[in-house]
Parts: structure tokens; sequence; C-alpha cells
């Protein structure tokens, strides 16, 4: 995802739930005058301001409901916003007419919000198709509320057609600053986009540096992002950790998992490629690397500006190796304590280690890497992500080979 459609989608979330408050606010108002036209301050004839009331409130809280209760996300709500506010103007025009001629700008309004030129075509196209129904419906109904015009021409010439075009000369300014401002956007981005890409290369080179280091066969930093990414991803999308799972958390955090081991730098090649047993002082210095990495990726990265990123690199290499049942280290965390960056991180850095070959063994058989997996659940792993990983044993197959082939 480039930056430029991640800041939109972000901006379109953003929108829902303004549009969501500004209609509820216009609801709000809309009560005011109801409660003025019942205390005779506004001369409206109280069947028509009841129809209208009662009918546009659905129209005005129907983006609160979907916004904020039911908290519905998805490509098409921003056209039900503009429909609703279409629906509640075209309803206005035909019971409360001239009295309410500001908000048929509204739908136009509210989609310049989304910085689309189609949404803002679609909300102009039919917000002068609603209010024009709206205005002849008016005229032949026997309680209208004005009486401003004598026949059909006069509505259509005198009050249809000019307000079309005042719509579409609104619409025309929103639209030439919602381009401006992408456009803007882009530019922005494109810079952005750049600077991303030269930290992802800083990134793999400092791994590549530890993996060379390590001794590794190579391929380790590789496959074990590429698993990372499976894993983040099926998690979401069987509804797990839904409220951490966003788009640029996964992004994220496969740009830290490269990261995980960069503290083995601080840790002595002898140890790193000693092909026997480590002596327990051996173990304890390679058991630094954790508190190593931590300390370099807030050195190294803290400055960048990113702070989630920051934050979800330190944790991964900090905390790669805690286990579920807090018999890990460095901090002996237990269960959900461990970051889930770091959980996710554990399982591929642990099944990637153990179906390569390193200088003190060789490779495992894949049965044997998934089954350590399986042991591991609820013992070494957080039991919801090793079964997750597990049944997508497939997808992780396919990744192992794809790699090792390259």
């Amino acid at each position: 995802m480039t930056e430029q459609h991640s800041i939109l989608t972000e901006n379109e979330k953003q929108a829902n739930r303004i549009v969501a408050l500004v209609m509820a606010t216009t609801f709000l108002l809309f009560t005011a005058v109801y409660i003025l036209n019942l205390t005779g301050v506004f001369t409206i004839k109280p069947i028509i301001m009841n129809i209208a009331y009662i009918v546009s409130s659905i129209f005005l809280l129907l983006p609160m409901v979907h916004t904020y209760i039911l908290r519905l996300e998805n490509r098409y709500i921003k056209y039900i916003n503009v429909a609703s506010t279409v629906l509640c103007v075209t309803l206005l025009s035909v019971t409360l007419t001239y009295h309410v001629v500001v908000i048929y700008v509204y739908p136009i309004a509210i989609a310049s919000l989304y910085f689309s030129k189609k949404l803002n075509v679609f909300a102009t196209f039919y917000t002068v198709i609603g209010v024009s129904i709206g205005q002849i419906i008016a005229f032949f109904m026997p309680t209208v509320v004005d009486d401003n015009f004598s026949d059909l021409y006069e509505v259509i010439f005198w009050g249809i057609i000019p307000r079309a075009i005042i719509l579409v000369a609104i619409a025309i300014i929103f639209t030439m600053l919602c381009s401006r401002t992408v456009a803007l956007l882009s530019k922005l981005t494109v810079a952005a986009d750049e600077l991303s890409h030269y930290h992802e290369e800083m990134v793999m080179g400092f791994a590549t540096l530890v993996e060379n280091k390590d001794g590794s066969t190579g391929g380790h930093v590789k496959r074990t992002t590429m698993y990372v990414r499976l894993l983040a991803e099926e998690l979401r999308d069987r509804g797990y950790y839904k409220d951490i799972l966003t788009q640029d958390y996964i992004n994220d955090l496969c740009m830290a998992a490269p990261m995980h081991d960069i503290g083995k730098v601080s840790v002595p090649d002898v140890i790193l490629q000693k092909p026997g047993r480590l002596t327990p002082e051996e173990f304890e210095q390679i058991k630094q690397h954790t508190v190593s990495g931590g300390k370099i990726i807030k050195e190294t990265f803290g400055h960048l500006g990113n702070e989630q990123y920051t934050q979800m690199a330190y944790e991964v290499a900090r905390f790669h190796h805690e286990k579920w049942n807090g018999n890990g280290y460095p901090e002996g965390l237990k269960r959900k304590k461990i970051p889930l960056c770091a959980r996710i991180m554990a399982i591929a850095d642990v099944f990637d280690a153990v179906s390569e070959k390193r200088c003190y063994r060789d490779a495992m058989p894949l049965d044997k890497c998934f089954d350590i997996i399986l042991e591991g659940s609820g013992q070494d792993f957080d039991p919801v992500i090793a079964e997750v990983f597990l049944d997508i044993r497939d997808k992780v197959e396919d990744t192992y080979n794809s790699v090792n082939r390259e």
C-alpha cells in the first residue's frame, strides 16, 4: 500500500466519523426548530413539520448508527452517507421547501470530505435531481408551504434552474479544492515513499549483516518476514486482535521483523558460530542480544518520527525470546504481557531457525518443525497464534520452498 493510499484510507475513516457527528448535530438543531415550531415561534403547518422531522431524523441519524454503533467500515459507506443526506434534502425540499435552502449543499460538502471526484459528481448529480423532484412535488401538494410561484413554469425557471446552477457552481469549487489537496498530497507522498524505500533498504542491510555474522545459510530474514505477514494477516482475517492488526500495524511489523536479531552484532563471532554446545556463560552472552537489540533500535531509529514502528521494532528485538509460560528471556514475561508483535515473531523465528542448517546442526524436516510449534503451543507460544500458524501450513510450506529456490 502506498503512503498516499494509506493516508486517503485513514482520511475516509475520519470523514465517516465527521459526517456522523455533523448529521447528528443537524438532527439536534432540527429538533430545536421543531420544538420552536410547536411553541408557535415558527408557523410551519404541524402535519408537514411532523412528517419532515420524523423521516429526516432517520436519515440524519443513520451515519451515527453505522459508524459508532455498528462500526461498519467498507468502501461504500461514503456513498451511503451521501445518499442519506440527499434523501434528507429531497424530503425537506418537499415539505419545508424554501425554509431550508442552506441544507441543499450538505451532500456536496459531505462528499468533499472524502477527496473523491467520483463521489463529488455522484453527490452533485443526485442532489440536483433530489431538490428538483422535491420542489415539483411540493408545488402540487395541497399543504404547500410556499406560494412564491403561481405555476409549474415559474417553479422550473425561477426555482429549480437557479438552484441547480448554484449547486453545480458550489460543487465545482469544492472539486477544485479537493483536486488541489490531492495534488499536493501526491507530491508529499512521493517523497515519503522514497524515504520509506531508503529506510527499508537500510533495515534489510542491517539484517543481512547480522544474518551473515550468525553463520546462517541464508534466507532467514526474508522467510521470517514472510511468515510474519502470513500469520498477522490470517489472524486479522479471522477476527483476532482486529483493533490492533490494522494494515499500518502489519506493514510496520513486517518492517520490524528483519530487525529481531540485530542485537547479535554485539555477540562475539566465536560464540555465534561455535559448532558445539554453548557453555552456560556463553549462553548468557547469547541471551543478551535481545537487550542489545532493543537498545540499538532505540538509539538508531528513535529519531525517525514513526513512533509505532520504533516501538514495535524495539519490542520484536527485545521480547521475541519470551515464552507464553514465562520461562523465556530477558524479562520472563508471561502470556499477553508479551507484546503481540513479539508473540507473532517468536513462532516465525523458531520455525525458521529449526528448518535451516546451522553450524552446530543440520536442518530439521518440515514435519518436525511443525511438530515443534504444536508441542510448544500454550507453553512456548501463544496457543491461538500457534493454532493459526499450523492451520496455514500449506502457505508456510509454499513460502519456505519459494525462498529456498531463489
